[in-house]
């Protein structure tokens, strides 16, 4: 198992929250999993078959957990998905071609975006939490067709201050 990304949910947050848990996800197998902090009591919350998720963010507050999914690396077929914290309720908010490769992925609710590098698309994005309003920030493509050849224009992550709405 590739597991990418790690993130622990306040002990505070509602009690409908599995407070305290932990969420990766599994690259190769196209997986959302969660566990205790001790690795204890895992879970598999959503299984997409081998679509490569790479970026994951978690909103407690509001319930959700969203991921991109950067499809074929040779086309033009990544998404970002939403579901609840228990996996439930799975939804597209960017549809198969609205990004090209997603990959890391920061919420920032002061404005209410997703903010997500585009790795094939050699861009820097965002979007509302619902995915309306896509927007492309960075483009370093320079003409380039898409996916690019050359290595050094992708994008590959991407840190928002969470306070101040920036990107880095």
């Amino acid at each position: 198992m590739n597991t990418r990304t790690s993130t622990p949910i306040n002990a505070g947050a509602d009690k409908s929250t599995p407070s305290g848990r932990l969420f990766f996800l599994d690259n190769g197998g196209g997986r959302v999993l969660s566990t205790n902090p001790d690795g204890s009591d895992l879970k598999t919350l959503i299984s997409e078959g081998r679509k490569f998720p790479d970026g994951l963010a978690i909103d407690v507050a509001a319930g959700h957990i969203y991921w991109t999914n950067m499809g074929n690396f040779k086309e033009n077929d990544g998404a970002i998905l939403r579901s609840d914290l228990d996996g439930k309720n799975m939804i597209t908010i960017v549809p198969p071609g609205g990004t090209f490769t997603p990959k890391q992925i920061k919420l920032e609710k002061k404005n209410g975006k997703l903010y997500w590098s585009d790795r094939e698309g050699m861009r820097v994005m965002r979007a509302n939490l619902d995915g309306s309003k896509i927007e492309t920030l960075v483009d370093t493509s320079d003409g380039d067709p898409r996916p690019g050849s050359e290595v050094r224009k992708w994008c590959v992550g991407i840190a928002v201050d969470a306070e101040g709405g920036k990107f880095y």
